[in-house]
């Protein structure tokens, strides 16, 4: 989705950050039991298969010797370099990734073979032109295994969504990408969203929302994480991960005024809070040493009243983009809805 300037796209205007929304199919190849929450089980397994399908064998786990450099795809998906002449990120060391891996919410843990693995798969800008590299680390994934008994798997099926609907076009299936997956990133194939589409969109929401935190919620706001729903602190949040997405990964910074947005989410009241902290665990292998690190974060829902048109528009984008830590592990979901 392009989100460039156009009239009435509002705040949207000058962010220039195509985005994709993609569903990807898994089939179980043998029974196993997974973690109840998938996400970083599949980022982390993801991350190793898109450096074997995309790198050269002396480079696996090396990559920082890697003669192409910032050429590399897993450089610029993984370890993406400063661009020139951002001076306000050149101090910027949590880089976002120019994806989102959004698991299923069903907690599921026993899988028999013949059983479906869904997951979303969000690419942000030029993540998008290497699709060919995400499908093939997927296929690469399957034969790795999944979670601690490395259950096979196979790739069955990538469909490209429509916007705002849950169904799409495959660009994978049967063994090897289609046609439409080399289309995916022009205007005219119709899954990409526009600026004007989602101000257009947002404008058509009623003031009063429901807002849904359906995955762990990780900001920090004066030092401390979020306990309860902030919507100053999520506005700033979303404004920042937009801005870098927009400056790593897409067209240039956005250039927006955020103390505007958070003053206007101010005045919004929050109402009917239901929310909790959930924490879960992972183990991560980072720097070849295996840990149990925990990455709880807020849940739940509130009702949101008095939502000005622009902070209406940021919330939509960042239905797409979610938000604050670990967003790439699918943390950070976003979800909003008509009050009922």
């Amino acid at each position: 989705m392009t989100l460039t300037a156009h009239a009435g796209s509002g705040i949207l205007a000058g962010l220039d950050l195509p985005i994709a929304r993609t569903r990807v199919t898994l089939r179980l190849l043998e029974a196993t039991t997974l973690p109840p929450y998938k996400g970083a089980m599949l980022r982390g397994g993801f991350g190793y298969a898109f450096q074997r399908a995309s790198c050269p064998q002396p480079c696996w786990g090396h990559s920082d010797t890697c003669a192409v450099g910032a050429l590399c795809p897993y450089r610029w998906i993984f370890e993406t370099p400063h661009p020139p002449g951002v001076l306000h990120l050149h101090d910027l060391h949590d880089i976002p990734r120019p994806f989102v891996i959004e698991p299923p919410l069903d907690q599921k843990r026993a899988y028999a073979a013949g059983d479906a693995l869904e997951f979303g798969l969000v690419l942000f800008g030029r993540a998008i032109d290497h699709l060919a590299y995400f499908l093939y680390s997927f296929e690469q994934l399957g034969r790795m295994g999944l979670g601690r008994n490395q259950a096979r798997t196979r790739l069955e099926r990538v469909e490209a969504l429509r916007p705002w609907e849950p169904t799409g076009v495959a660009v994978y299936s049967e063994g090897r990408a289609t046609a439409e997956a080399a289309q995916l990133r022009s205007d005219s194939a119709g899954y990409i969203y526009a600026a004007a589409a989602i101000a257009a969109r947002a404008a058509r929401l009623p003031p009063d929302l429901r807002l849904s935190l359906p995955t762990p919620l990780r900001i920090k706001a004066r030092g401390a994480l979020l306990e309860h729903v902030d919507l100053p602190a999520l506005t700033q949040a979303l404004c920042w991960r937009l801005s870098a997405l927009a400056a790593f990964h897409g067209g240039g910074p956005w250039e927006v005024d955020h103390r505007a947005l958070v003053a206007q989410a101010q005045v919004v009241r929050v109402e009917q809070a239901r929310t909790q902290w959930f924490d879960w665990e992972r183990t991560s292998t980072r720097g070849g040493e295996r840990r149990t690190m925990t990455l709880g974060g807020l849940v739940g829902d509130a009702v949101l009243h008095g939502v000005p048109p622009e902070l209406r528009a940021l919330l939509l984008a960042g239905t797409l983009a979610h938000a604050g830590k670990a967003a790439v592990f699918g943390h950070g979901k976003i979800e909003l809805a008509e009050c009922r």
